[in-house]
């Protein structure tokens, strides 16, 4: 695979995700505008929703998600931390990357992790507890050239920034439909200059705002869902690279498969994560449903491409073959 050129890849396509965002965003506005003929009061108002949470997304993404998952610095306090600490600076030096990503550890006893980072010098690599009682260390040392390959292919950079713009369009949506709900259950009928009643026009107008700005969400998470399903195939690719050993990343895989979900993940994070940490069935499956309503690849497919065997096989001795 050309990684330099799925970097390059990755940021025309955050340019373009942010320039999409903008025109999303003036289109609703204006919409509104026209529908209450108040142009360019809300067009002017969510272009500044847009640029305030693209900049925030820039300056302070990687940190609120951090903090949403309750992930805390490595203290290599145990055997395990300092053999993470270790394993990191072993898969930097490998790759030639001069900066060693922060790491940091989420109390949580399933199998996962996931990075973040508008940029390599400002990236992070976040484990769980679990994934530090579970795994040996070749199995950790797959993961985590997994995760450092998204920040050399320039992934952390592309899901930092849509996980903002997503946000911000799920907030519009969420505030549509209950200003909707709120006027349907409290609005007054009140009378146009005719003497016409107008409640019904604008009960009408804001069922229109709402399901624009719903349409809007669900094609921001299908993109996000779809960029996040190929970058986790390139991120296998370059860590088996990298390490020379895929067998490690796969093993780490099966275990993942089989773990329990994780307990202070979300909808809002999960795509960050290298499988699925809400363990939902969509994932598991393949085909054109599935694919566009999963943030991850099938595993039992991400293994059987690693390992060079048939995934119907892999996906048997997954979830059909109980020991």
């Amino acid at each position: 695979m050309d990684f330099v050129q799925q970097q390059a890849k990755n940021i025309r396509k955050t340019y373009l995700l942010v320039a999409l965002f903008m025109i999303m965003m003036v289109f609703l506005g204006f919409f509104i505008d026209v529908i209450f003929s108040i142009f360019p009061i809300v067009t002017l108002l969510m272009v500044t929703i847009a640029t305030v949470q693209v900049l925030v997304g820039i300056g302070s993404g990687p940190s609120l998600v951090l903090k949403s998952v309750q992930a805390k610095p490595l203290s290599d306090d145990s055997f395990e931390e300092k053999q993470l600490s270790n394993i990191v600076e072993e898969v930097c030096v490998a790759c030639g990357l001069s900066h060693i990503p922060k790491v940091y550890v989420i109390e949580d006893s399933s199998i996962n992790a996931f990075a973040t980072g508008f940029s390599p010098e400002k990236s992070a690599v976040c484990v769980t507890r679990g994934l530090l009682d579970e795994l040996n260390r070749e199995e950790t040392e797959g993961v985590i050239a997994h995760e450092i390959s998204h920040v050399l292919n320039k992934d952390t950079l592309l899901m930092t920034m849509v996980s903002a713009i997503l946000g911000t369009i799920v907030l519009v949506q969420i505030v549509a439909w209950r200003t909707l709900w709120g006027y349907g259950r409290f609005g007054r009928i009140s009378k146009g200059k005719r003497g016409r009643d107008s409640s019904g026009y604008v009960f009408l107008a804001l069922l229109m705002i709402a399901a624009v700005a719903t349409l809007f969400a669900l094609l921001g998470r299908i993109t996000v869902f779809a960029v996040s399903r190929t970058r986790e195939y390139f991120a296998d690719a370059r860590a088996s690279e990298l390490t020379r050993n895929p067998k490690g990343l796969a093993n780490a895989l099966r275990k993942i498969a089989r773990n329990e979900k994780m307990k202070v993940a979300s909808i809002a994070t999960a795509h960050l994560f290298i499988a699925d940490p809400l363990k939902r069935k969509v994932n598991e499956r393949h085909g054109k449903l599935a694919n566009l309503f999963s943030t991850h690849p099938p595993i039992h497919m991400r293994i059987a491409i690693l390992e060079g065997v048939d995934a119907e096989t892999v996906y048997k001795e997954l979830y059909e073959v109980k020991g």
